[in-house]
């Protein structure tokens, strides 16, 4: 029987990163895939990742010509439902194809003494005779193999399948993720009939969740983001295209994929266990994005795990609990807040889209250049701007009695959601008490799927 210290479930970029630095540490692991390696991670051609986040955490880097960079671009602009009042952002960018850089992150992670399987499916997971994890079950080339192991990482994208098999009371959520909960993306890759620089760069019209951004083989991508199903991506696009000038443009070829869009497991951790990246529903609320959101929470728990795994110790849920406050004290409690705050104000029309863009409020330089990188701070004065100006929307009919309510029910529920998940529990001593008021905040805030404008 095979034997390691842990066996990481998808070797996508989430478990690829996740093998590389536990085997850094001298833990031997196991990565398995259901792909084979010639079409691992197929879902578009084209993924982006800021430059820095790449230094930050030390993956490998591409350079044009290398066959995996495709381009790099800096200024992004945030525009209003109009197309006004532009939000500059400035970081680097860059765009490489996708299976290609998955591939070297698989290498990067042999190279590290990481051994990966394809073509190898997660059929079940083996306990011990305490209940606790200490194995799994995979079907390689049609036979069934058995691994022990000390850690099972589940980083199988969204069907979640280690996560969703666990035991009920094994001390994690167990929740599916339904339609309501997933962002339909359409990548449209296209050619502009007349070159002009200033389409060159990258655009995002959060109103839409739609984004315009360099491409490779072609001149642009543009792509657009929404519940319900793809169908419903298009009447979105349809109405975007009429309330934002877009340049002339060919249609090359569309490609369709989804991401989560739902709030991460109250706890990440179980005896002998992990959720992170998509099974763990860890994305960017302003975009979807999902890579180097996760690797947050999977380098804190390469902190915590290799910590309880020192001299052949057994992950317990206990030894692993430090990953979930961590998390939640940083990049968790940020993502709860602005969930909750955009699943309430994306409740409006372009018309208070463009009147909360031109005054800076809600859709600002702080708030919209502050998401998902750690450093969104809303103080009083910030919500207190947003009460005044919202006040003033309404006299001047920009803003409805609706829209103002959704509003105001968005702010509370983010600054409430922050405060909770700051609170959150040291130990697992108080959790089920915290996961209860969580319930009733995350009821109370509602998600994005509860408002179909079209």
């Amino acid at each position: 029987m095979e034997k390691f210290d842990i066996i990481v479930v998808g070797a996508s970029s989430a478990g690829s990163y996740f093998a590389r630095r536990m085997s850094e540490k001298g833990f031997s692991v196991l990565a398995i895939d259901k792909s084979p390696k010639e079409t691992i991670s197929p879902a578009y051609d084209i993924f982006h990742m800021g430059r820095d986040d790449m230094k930050r955490f030390g993956l490998p880097e591409v350079h044009k010509g290398d066959g995996i960079w495709a381009f790099e671009f800096e200024e992004q602009m945030m525009l209003s439902a109009y197309g006004n009042h532009p939000k500059p952002s400035n970081s680097w960018v860059v765009g490489m194809h996708k299976h290609d850089y998955i591939v070297r992150m698989n290498e990067w992670a042999e190279e590290a003494g990481t051994k990966i399987k394809y073509n190898a499916g997660f059929d079940s997971l083996v306990y011990d005779g305490n209940g606790r994890i200490c194995g799994v079950t995979y079907e390689e080339n049609g036979e069934k193999i058995t691994a022990e192991c000390r850690l099972v990482a589940d980083c199988s994208g969204i069907p979640a399948v280690v996560r969703r098999s666990l035991p009920d009371g094994y001390g994690i959520e167990k929740f599916e993720l339904t339609p309501d909960d997933m962002f339909y993306v359409t990548l449209r890759y296209v050619d502009f009939i007349e070159k002009k620089e200033e389409w060159m760069k990258s655009h995002f019209w959060l109103s839409y969740k739609s984004w315009l951004a360099p491409s490779a083989g072609s001149d642009a991508i543009i792509g657009m983001g929404s519940c319900f199903g793809f169908d419903y991506v298009e009447k979105v696009y349809e109405q975007f295209t009429k309330n934002v000038k877009l340049p002339a443009h060919k249609v090359k070829r569309i490609e369709r994929g989804c991401t989560p869009y739902h709030r991460a497991p109250y706890s990440f951790v179980a005896d002998g266990f992990i959720a992170m990246g998509d099974a763990a529903c860890i994305t960017k609320p302003n975009c979807g994005e999902g890579c180097t959101a996760s690797l947050v929470l999977e380098d804190i728990a390469v902190e915590y795990a290799s910590a309880a795994m020192e001299n052949g110790a057994y992950p317990t849920r206990e030894s692993l609990w430090s990953i979930n406050k961590k998390y939640n004290d940083t990049q968790g409690k940020e993502f709860a807040s602005l969930m909750a705050l955009l699943a309430s104000v994306v409740r409006h029309s372009p018309k208070a889209n463009e009147f909360l863009f031109k005054h800076d409020v809600i859709f600002s330089r702080k708030i919209l250049g502050g998401m998902g990188t750690g450093g969104l701070q809303l103080d009083l004065t910030d919500y207190l701007k947003t009460l005044f100006f919202v006040i003033i929307g309404i006299v001047t009919c920009n803003i409805t009695i609706a829209e103002l309510k959704s509003i105001l029910n968005g702010v509370i529920s983010s600054g409430k959601l922050t405060e909770l998940y700051e609170r959150f529990p040291e130990t697992p001593d108080g959790f089920e008490a915290w996961v209860n008021e969580a319930e009733l905040l995350w009821k109370k805030a509602g998600k994005l799927a509860d408002w179909k404008p079209l």
